[in-house]
This record gives structure tokens, sequence and C-alpha cells, in this order.
């Protein structure tokens, strides 16, 4: 299995990479599957872009349509924690609205599996298998061999797909800090003079640096450069240098009482 493994980790268009893996986890007895491996941000489109899986048409469709991204507690235990979950043990301890996702994977009958948190750079993800069907069982837990060998596929499965996010999102790591501050705050909706007085710099090179940041991000406005920075991770990563909320910089309520500017 492990040669099999490896060449998820090599350079594969694609359609042989997704065909590659649907024969590994045929290989594992896991029919039913879903790998995905994005930045952390909200959702403003499709919320199974970039999602590889070979779940239920039907629950796919109710998930996108009942709007179950928001109540998603597998997509928020997978981000927030590293140990993997086992669907009906969190089932059978949800209540109120997370019941109600947990009763309507049951209903297309996704009752019991196991999902792993993934991990990539600044990017987040999941691998989920569902067990239906395949004679493995939760109470089993990490005993069964086909349940064990996920975890071998882990690290061959992240490599893979940071390659392939890699490949579709290059990287502009020629951004500078000063940039990098500058998105940042632009994000929040502060002005080129808000910044400037948070970060302590000219108007004028606040302007620069954002002109300098739209250009390497191929923008041809602010607001795409913020987005663009936000999709690959820039801005998330920005955050954690500062020690107060967006929300809560005394600066930009200032301004904003001032000169009713955001």
């Amino acid at each position: 299995m492990l040669q099999a493994f490896s060449e998820l980790a090599r350079e594969h268009n694609p359609c042989d990479w997704e065909r590659h893996l649907r024969k590994v986890m045929r290989q594992l007895g896991f029919a039913h599957y879903l790998i995905s491996l994005s930045p952390m941000r909200p959702w403003t489109g499709n919320p199974l872009a970039g999602v590889i899986t070979t779940f239920p048409r039907t629950w796919l469709d109710c998930y996108c349509c009942d709007g179950l991204l928001d109540i998603d507690p597998i997509l928020k235990h997978c981000r927030q924690e590293l140990v993997p979950m086992f669907w009906a043990q969190q089932g059978r301890r949800a209540r109120g609205r997370t019941r109600h996702f947990w009763q309507r994977r049951e209903e297309h009958g996704l009752c019991h599996g196991l999902s792993i948190p993934l991990r990539y750079e600044r990017l987040r993800g999941t691998l989920s298998v569902a067990f239906d069907g395949t004679g493995v069982h939760e109470d089993d837990g990490f005993a069964h061999p086909a349940a064990a060998l996920l975890f071998m596929l882990v690290p061959y499965l992240v490599s893979g797909l940071g390659r392939r996010w890699q490949t579709d999102n290059p990287c502009n790591d020629d951004l500078t800090p000063r940039e990098l501050e500058c998105l940042y705050w632009a994000s929040a909706g502060k002005t080129s003079w808000e910044i400037s007085h948070i970060l302590t710099r000219s108007e004028r090179t606040v302007d620069f640096h954002l002109l300098n940041a739209r250009r390497k991000l191929g923008s041809v406005s602010r607001q795409q450069a913020v987005g663009s920075a936000a999709a690959r991770g820039l801005l998330a990563a920005q955050a954690c240098h500062f020690d107060h909320p967006l929300e809560n910089n005394s600066v930009g309520s200032g301004a904003r009482h001032q000169t009713g500017r955001i």
C-alpha cells in the first residue's frame, strides 16, 4: 500500500491524481469519502468548490440548498482540532441545530464514519470516510486495519493536495511585510488616511504599498487585491501579528467618528 500511497505525493495532472485516489480508497475499502484543503476564510460562493468527494449527490445537494455549511460540526472540528472525529459518537452528543445536521446526514446514508483534520502550511481541511457498508465499525476505533491505514495515507495525501493547491494558486511570496500590513487593514475597511495613523506612516506611503500589492496580485482595484490576498490565506497569517481585533481598533473608530469615512 505504501507504493500506492506514495503516488499521491508525486506530480500528476488533476484527472490522473483523482483517478489514483479513487483506486487507493477502493483498495482500503472506502467507496464514499470527502477530501478538502483550503485557506481559512468565509465562503462566499459554492461551499463545495475544490472538494473531492464520492458522497451521495442527494446529500451534497441537501448540504448546499439547506445551508448546512453554517452549522457543519465536522468543518468546525477539523479547522480547530487535530484529533479525529467519529461521526456516530458526535451525533449522539449533539443538541439543537447540530443535531439537525447529523440527522440530515443519516437520511442520506452517512451514519457512521471518521473525519481526520488535514494541515498544510496555512491550509485546513479534512479527510472524511463513511464506514457504512464497509465492515468497519466505530467501536473498533483504530484497531481495524483499514482505519489505521487511513492515518498512514494522510501525509501522502496532504503532500499531493498541497502540490495541487500551489499549482492552482501560485503564491506571491514577494509581498513585503509593509504591503501585507496595509492589505490587512484595508480588509477591515480602513481608508489610506486611517491606515496611515494606525501604522504611523504617511498616507502617500500607504497608497504606495497598496499599489505595489495590487500589481503583484494582478488586481485592478484595492478591493480585488484584498480578496485575492484573503483567498490565498495571506491575511489570516498577517492577523496573528496583531494583538487586538480589527473591530476594536481605537484609531479606526475615532477616524470614522471624525470623518464619517470607512
